[in-house]
């Protein structure tokens, strides 16, 4: 078989076989109109006075700075690109310009995986522009209400979804997917094949 030929087979058979990063009562709703969220992204350098819409999204991102609240945590990110294709999550690449956008998250999400440099897909509602503390000054940057993060722990290494193990042997990127469930204030945490479990949101 031609080389190509089995690149290709490799890359419809991972395709087939790599399950979607959130269930599909989750993805159902989301906005594919870019123009709805380009009009997002552009709050902050051209602020409008219309009427706020909030549309329900999907974002991929790196995550630059945390910042712990009382009910929560805010994610400040780096836009990166998902491969949907491949299921891999973002792909790391450095941008010039690329956007800095908030995530609030009403829950307390494994602080292990809330290091800067890990890579994230995020469902969640946009929300309208307002400051937060970007190193030392304030910046007014586009919000997004999260409803899942799914998270990998890539601690800045610039790869994709597997890592190379001493032995030669290629395992997949620890990750873990957190959702709020509605109502209760509980956060659930599904991550390498356990089965899903419930935490307060105080982090307990």
């Amino acid at each position: 078989m031609r080389p190509i030929g089995l690149f290709a087979m490799c890359v419809l058979l991972a395709a087939c076989t790599t399950p979607p990063l959130f269930p599909p009562e989750i993805t159902k709703d989301i906005e594919t109109d870019t123009i709805a969220v380009n009009a997002w992204k552009a709050q902050t350098a051209y602020p409008s006075g219309a009427t706020f819409i909030s549309h329900k999204v999907e974002l991929g991102g790196q995550i630059t700075q945390v910042l712990r609240k009382s009910d929560g945590v805010v994610i400040l990110a780096q836009e990166q690109p998902i491969d949907k294709y491949l299921g891999y999550g973002p792909t790391s690449l450095k941008r010039e310009g690329a956007l800095e956008f908030a995530i609030v998250f009403h829950g307390f999400p494994d602080a292990d995986m809330l290091q800067i440099g890990n890579q994230l897909a995020v469902v969640g509602a946009t929300d309208g522009s307002s400051p937060e503390m970007i190193g030392r000054m304030p910046r007014v940057v586009p919000h997004l209400v999260a409803q899942c993060l799914h998270i990998w722990k890539t601690e800045g290494f610039d790869t994709n979804n597997y890592y190379e193990g001493s032995m030669g042997q290629h395992y997949p990127l620890e990750n873990r997917t957190f959702c709020q469930e509605e109502g209760n204030g509980r956060t659930l945490s599904t991550g390498g094949g356990q089965d899903n479990q419930a935490t307060d949101s105080t982090g307990s």
